[in-house]
């Protein structure tokens, strides 16, 4: 509002004024008072004074109420700029906290990703070297198994050289058993054919004597041994 001291004086210009609200009437400035006039024009300004005096409190009237409308009008614009910067302060605080939030979750994330990785790159140190390892183990198995290889493999090529001989050897004996037994059984043939044609003659002659024996038998008897 606005008190008594700050009105306007009548006749005064108004330097509260700001673009967008009306604008102020211009001072009329009353004219000035000549020396030369004489006592009939003093007569005709009072005669118009309550006119002025009405013009006067019209503008000044219309002053205060241009005054009022610019300060409702700051008032409401003040009103609204506080509304708008306390609405602005409240989303700046959420977003201040969404930020600190944000930060606090990419920070724990950051720290939790740090240490998964740290985690991760120590169980995979772990597994390279077990797998390390694992393969000098395999590789010396490998080794070992060749070399064994190559042994068995020396070893049968001797076990087989050694059948081999043993077979030749074996086929020999036989072949000379084979001579010794066809020598063996023709000689044990010839003997049992010397033995049988021995014995023959031994038998006929046997047969012979026995025949005569009995011929002189039957020749004592008065037997014919041809009719019998």
């Amino acid at each position: 509002m606005i008190t008594k001291g700050q009105r306007s004086a009548p006749g005064a210009t108004n330097s509260c004024w700001s673009p967008g609200l009306p604008a102020m009437p211009p001072k009329k400035k009353g004219k000035g008072k000549g020396k030369g006039k004489g006592k009939k024009g003093k007569k005709g300004k009072k005669e118009k004074d309550p006119d002025a005096a009405e013009e006067k409190f019209k503008r000044a009237q219309h002053e205060i109420q241009s005054l009022k409308d610019h300060l409702g009008l700051r008032k409401e614009i003040a009103r609204r700029a506080e509304a708008t910067a306390a609405e602005m302060r409240q989303k700046l605080r959420g977003v201040e906290e969404d930020l600190d939030d944000q930060r606090f979750d990419q920070k724990s994330i950051s720290s939790d990703l740090t240490r998964q990785y740290k985690t991760m790159q120590t169980e995979l140190g772990l597994r390279i070297h077990t797998l390390e390892t694992e393969v000098t183990r395999l590789r010396q198995q490998l080794a070992n198994t060749e070399a064994e290889l190559q042994e068995t493999k020396v070893e049968k090529e001797r076990i087989t050289r050694e059948k081999d001989r043993t077979i030749e050897e074996l086929r020999m004996k036989i072949d000379s058993m084979e001579i010794s037994y066809d020598g063996i059984v023709h000689d044990a043939l010839d003997n049992l054919l010397h033995k049988m044609d021995d014995a023959k003659q031994k038998w006929e002659k046997q047969a012979t004597q026995i025949q005569l024996r009995h011929k002189h038998l039957l020749l004592e008897f008065g037997l014919n041994p041809l009719d019998i």
